[in-house]
């Protein structure tokens, strides 16, 4: 980003915290904000002006996707056995779980907030031989998503569109992330902030309202 005036602002919970954190790393002539766990902000005078500015930012930080298989949908069908979990509603979401550094990745934890609210905390990674319903015996619950390695993700038949995203979210993500590279997960007591937190319990049920 040499010639460009941006800020990095580590995380901070959603809101009040982070536009505090935000107007203290603020500066005359900055327009680009990196932020930490959360994503790229971008300002200009105008609409068209802020929309070259994020498309020269993206084109600076692009990378491409490591390449993965197609997804094996005939043994996700019989690894749902009958569970009432289905397919993703994108098929790139599916490479989280064929590619396994991308799945090394989202295995080890929590990368922004909304993937914890949508999809919950870190990924659910079968183990070998493990159906939909093995994983459910031996987690006590039914997550939003399994990680099938080799054959693809599944989803909980009644996971929301915006856990949809959140999964291909997350494929995206991983598979344009270095593998050396050190990630910065969230921590513990920050997942179950978002999870308590009042604002985001309400986001969620406007979620899944909104189907």
């Amino acid at each position: 980003l040499d010639g460009i005036e941006w800020a990095y602002v580590p995380y901070f919970r959603p809101g009040l915290p982070l536009a505090r954190g935000i107007a203290e790393k603020l500066r005359p002539g900055v327009d680009v904000l990196i932020l930490g766990n959360h994503g790229l902000v971008v300002a200009a005078e105008t609409v068209a002006g802020a929309e070259l500015l994020l498309r020269r930012i993206r084109s600076l930080l692009a990378r491409p996707a490591r390449a993965t298989a197609a997804p094996d949908l005939d043994a996700l069908a019989a690894l749902a056995g009958g569970s009432g979990y289905r397919l993703p509603a994108a098929v790139e979401a599916h490479a989280v779980a064929l590619d396994p550094e991308s799945r090394r990745m989202a295995q080890a934890g929590s990368l922004y907030p909304d993937h914890v609210i949508f999809l919950g905390q870190g990924s659910v990674v079968a183990k070998p031989g493990e159906a939909v319903a093995d994983v459910i015996a031996r987690l006590g619950t039914s997550p939003a998503a399994i990680l099938f390695p080799g054959a693809g993700v599944l989803m909980r038949g009644d996971a929301s569109a915006g856990a949809d995203a959140m999964q291909r979210c997350l494929a995206d993500v991983t598979a344009r992330i270095d593998v050396a590279a050190r990630l910065n997960y969230l921590t513990a007591s920050e997942n179950d902030e978002l999870v308590n937190w009042d604002a985001e319990q309400y986001r969620q049920k406007l979620n899944a309202a909104g189907g």
